[in-house]
């Protein structure tokens, strides 16, 4: 079986189809032998499962660049987000306990980008202890963001923390900081400045590494938007609550939000909030996590709320 490589959460594009034909004899071999974690690349600050308060109103939204994303106006209410993605060391915390084990686990693999290599493949064993395949565990990335989850994974988790995954209209005012306008935002390029972690040069040859890392950061590695909310480009694709509508009948893609390590100015690009990523439901890739919003029973009092569930270190 062999990814489909305009249909997978790693988001490429028909545009870098030619340029991985072009570079397939140049590939860094010696990517790799590169970690999970990039050495001593432990955590700015404690982790802890704080949630952000995003006002309700009225916000423009969407990508001129991108025809499956009109701008256009949406109306939502007064929500809370984790300030981070959800880490390796929250979702074992989920599992111990639950005994939940995930579709990577119960089928025996996920699909899994190496450095060094010039496509995903399916990897024996690979799941989110072991996102880069047996013999690679997350010990030493208990504080970066989980990978190799499913959307039904990311789902059990935040039912089980109180929460629930953000719809895709709700990640994207979050991801702008909450400004009214979805102007402005389409020039930005992380790959060029290192102002959020995706792969820095033309992939697959090389990736300089400009931002430290060549997989995941930990969490708040980068600084927060103008809400205070962390990594809402680049670090990993996150999953959302809403299917994308493509006209198949029923549906089988979610929305997938933000971008990843894996996202280069040549292949995938999805550096804009208004990016429309999708991926199949019940797939696991090693560059997709998620976040979690909650819903607020009542009066707003505060711009910034530390909520605690039973997903806290």
């Amino acid at each position: 079986m062999k990814v489909v490589l305009t249909v997978v959460a790693a988001v490429v594009s028909l545009a870098g189809i030619a340029t991985l034909q072009e570079s397939r004899e140049r590939v860094d071999l010696s990517a790799g032998s590169i970690p999970w974690a990039s050495p001593n690349a432990a955590a700015p600050n404690p982790i802890s499962n704080e949630m952000i308060l995003v006002p309700g109103g009225r916000y423009r939204i969407g990508d001129a660049h991108e025809a499956d994303a009109p701008i256009r106006s949406v109306e939502i209410a007064p929500f809370l987000i984790d300030r981070y993605e959800v880490t390796n060391r929250q979702f074992q915390k989920f599992v111990r306990a639950t005994g939940y084990v995930t579709l990577a686990e119960r089928e025996g693999g996920a699909w899994v980008y190496r450095g060094g290599e010039r496509d995903w493949k399916r990897i024996a064993g690979a799941n989110w202890r072991r996102p880069l395949g047996p013999g690679r565990s997350i010990d030493a990335a208990m504080d970066h963001p989980v990978v190799a989850v499913t959307w039904d994974d990311a789902s059990a988790y935040a039912r089980w923390a109180g929460k629930r995954l953000l719809t895709e209209a709700e990640w994207e005012v979050a991801a702008r900081g909450a400004e009214s306008s979805a102007d402005g935002h389409h020039d930005a390029d992380p790959s060029r400045d290192a102002s959020a972690n995706v792969w820095q040069g033309t992939w697959p040859k090389k990736n300089e590494v400009a931002d430290g890392f060549f997989y995941t950061a930990p969490a708040g590695s980068f600084a927060p938007n103008r809400l205070g909310v962390h990594d809402m480009i680049g670090n990993v694709w996150e999953w959302t609550a809403d299917w994308y509508d493509d006209g198949s009948q029923p549906p089988t893609m979610k929305v997938a939000r933000g971008g990843s390590w894996f996202c280069s100015s040549n292949y995938c690009s999805a550096f804009r909030p208004g990016f429309r990523g999708k991926s199949p439901a019940g797939h696991a890739f090693n560059n997709v996590g998620f976040r979690c919003a909650r819903d607020i029973p009542g009066p707003v009092q505060s711009a910034e709320l530390a909520v605690r569930s039973p997903a806290d270190p």
